[in-house]
Parts: structure tokens; C-alpha cells; sequence
């Protein structure tokens, strides 16, 4: 067995943006040990969400919290370096939230820092798969999951995602690192776990064969 990836603790690790100085430093301390933990894994992955929590309005507080937050990435970001450990930035379920992810690439654009795509975090917002478009090059994982327009993490072709439109953006992009399900049995059709579990690996089987792989078969028949 092997781990593609570390998340940072949650909610531990999610305050990297907070304007108390304490509960942020104590975030990027979490996210550092997220960090020790993949380098000594070898999975060199560290995935982190960003600003938190969600809604806050355009002003004055919310620019000192991008701030706070661009400081406490900066950090994170020579931390992994140091280390030899990739830093994914999660896009989240609101616009505003990925509009502070868009940034942060921008400014931070070293090669080991980059792009965590969570399908079921755009899907909330209805606007698959722009996010994976436009950050697509710079993708170190993926956490793949589907659901009905809230983040229940179902498995991929039980919600409204187009799995099949997914398949022809996911394999044009240059990417070789692996396919992760973050899906849960909870909300489910699937209620046996070892069903779950099967039907979990025919549909990521059928995400990972080329779209190519359809023509060639309906070409034989």
C-alpha cells in the first residue's frame, strides 16, 4: 500500500487565515506536522485548504485575513520546500474562496507548490470544470467526488457531475499523479461496504481509461 497524500488536520489546520495571531500559528504549526508526516511517508504531498470560514464579505476584514493568510502560506511554502514535500492548495465551494486560491498561485509559483482539484467542491458552486481548466497545469492531486449541489462526498456518477465531460478534461491534462476518491458510504446508494467498495473501484477504473479507449472499443463492436 501506498499514501498519495497528507491532508492538513481539519478544523485544526484551517486557520491559517485567522486574525488571532495565536490560532494561526498554531494552524501553521498543524500544517507543518502534515508536512514532517509526508516527508517521512515519501508521499510528498501535503494538501491545505484556505480561507475559512466561508461567507465572509468583501472590506476591511476580510483583506487582513488574505493577508494573514498569503503569511502564513509563505511560511508553509519554504517549510516544504526545506523539505522536499509538494504544498496542494484544495479549491473550495464558493467563488470568492477560489478567487483567494487564484492568487495564491499567481504569487506562489514555485514547482512544489500547487493545485488540489476537488470535484465535489466545484460542483457545489455549478461551474465544472473551470476551476480544473485553469489550474490544470499545475495539478498535483485530486480528491474526486460527487454530489446532488451539497458536499456529501457520494461516488463519482451518483450526483450531477458529467463524469464523461470530466474524463476528456482529465486526460488531456499533463498529469501523472493519482486518482483519489474522497467519497463516503454515508449518503451513498451503496450502503454494504463491500459494495461500496467495488462499485468505488469500477468507477474509478472507468475514470482513468482514456476517453480514446470508448472509440476504439465501439470501433471493434
Amino acid at each position: 500500500m501506498t499514501i498519495d497524500s497528507v491532508h492538513a488536520p481539519f478544523p485544526e489546520g484551517d486557520r491559517l487565515f485567522s486574525l488571532d495571531e495565536t490560532e494561526r500559528l498554531e494552524s501553521i504549526r498543524q500544517c507543518q506536522i502534515a508536512l514532517d508526516a509526508a516527508e517521512e511517508l515519501d508521499n510528498r504531498i501535503v494538501v491545505i485548504h484556505l480561507i475559512q470560514p466561508y461567507g465572509i464579505p468583501e472590506g476591511g476584514v476580510r483583506n487582513k485575513m488574505i493577508e494573514q493568510g498569503r503569511r502564513s502560506v509563505s511560511v508553509l511554502t519554504a517549510y516544504a520546500g526545506g523539505r522536499g514535500v509538494k504544498l496542494a492548495l484544495e479549491n473550495g465551494q464558493e467563488r470568492n474562496y477560489d478567487q483567494v486560491l487564484a492568487s495564491l498561485l499567481a504569487e506562489f509559483n514555485d514547482a512544489h507548490i500547487g493545485f488540489c482539484y476537488d470535484s465535489g467542491h466545484e460542483n457545489v458552486q455549478g461551474t465544472c470544470f473551470k476551476i480544473l481548466e485553469q489550474f490544470g497545469h499545475r495539478l498535483q492531486t485530486v480528491h474526486l467526488h460527487d454530489n446532488l449541489g451539497s458536499d456529501t462526498h457520494m461516488l463519482p456518477y451518483e450526483g450531477t457531475i458529467d463524469w464523461e465531460r470530466f474524463r476528456k478534461i482529465f486526460h488531456g491534462l499533463d498529469y501523472s499523479g493519482n486518482l483519489v476518491l474522497e467519497a463516503d458510504i454515508k449518503h451513498s446508494q451503496f450502503q454494504d461496504p463491500t459494495i461500496f467498495l467495488s462499485e468505488a473501484r469500477k468507477r474509478a477504473e472507468r475514470l482513468l481509461q482514456h476517453p480514446f479507449e470508448d472509440n476504439k472499443s465501439q470501433n471493434q463492436t
